[in-house]
């Protein structure tokens, strides 16, 4: 539902959105520079720390402006025939990217041999997929994170199920409310602002298929969404 409110959280994302663009295109531009060739090859030079200080920022002003447009009913789909193997890998790819950084996490996968294309956004469905990928890897210490794929009678099933920490029945009414936390430490580094849930649950809505989950303190969760065939 459009309110003021919506319209001014979709216009103060995009005017942010549209700056660190620019941001980011000046510092690519910097190290293009041949007097700072010599700055730019050292590992840990301060312009490397300046681009890791400047991606966290760009992933969550992105978050915000893919949830204003959820809130705005401005977000759109690219509708395709989509080879869900081709989706898996680069989605896969990413996932192994998360767990490395993480460390002591273990990316597994199930998914058959033949599956049918489905009509869909590659970009969007990749999106909700890494959503629930990105919060399983931050909610399991050590363990495993398992990426299932399964055809059903009339839709195609994706599944992550991680071995973390699970969620407690009285917190679970909260997992798709934006800026919700399960975190009671505000100061806990796996905080973020509750978005990436909810855009998922938009982005496979549009899709005309479902979200859900399943969860248990202490016994790790699963989250799944639907694409019809």
């Amino acid at each position: 539902m459009t309110t003021p409110q919506n319209e001014f959280l979709y216009n103060m994302s995009a005017h942010l959105r549209d700056g660190l663009a620019d941001v980011q295109k000046k510092f690519n531009d910097v190290y293009r520079l041949e007097e700072l060739e010599e700055i730019v090859e050292i590992p840990d030079s301060p312009l490397a720390h300046l681009n890791a200080a400047i991606m966290p920022l760009v992933i969550q002003v992105n978050d915000f402006m893919d949830y204003a447009e959820t809130v705005t009913g401005r977000m759109e789909l690219d509708l395709q025939e989509v080879d869900v193997h081709a989706l898996m890998e680069g989605v896969l790819m990413m996932a192994d990217q998360l767990a490395e950084h993480k460390g002591g996490i273990e990316i597994e996968e199930d998914i058959p041999e033949e599956l049918p294309t489905i009509e869909g956004d590659p970009t969007r469905l990749s999106q909700a997929l890494l959503n629930y990928i990105h919060n399983a890897v931050k909610f399991t210490e050590k363990g495993t994170v398992t990426v299932r794929v399964e055809k059903e009678v009339d839709r195609i099933l994706f599944e992550v199920h991680d071995t973390g920490v699970g969620i407690a029945e009285e917190d679970q009414e909260k997992v798709f409310e934006p800026f919700e936390t399960i975190l009671e430490d505000k100061k806990d580094p796996r905080l973020g602002f509750g978005l990436g849930l909810k855009i998922t649950e938009h982005i496979i809505d549009l899709h005309d298929g479902e979200t859900w989950f399943e969860s248990e303190a202490g016994r790790g969760s699963s989250f799944f969404f639907t694409v019809p065939l």
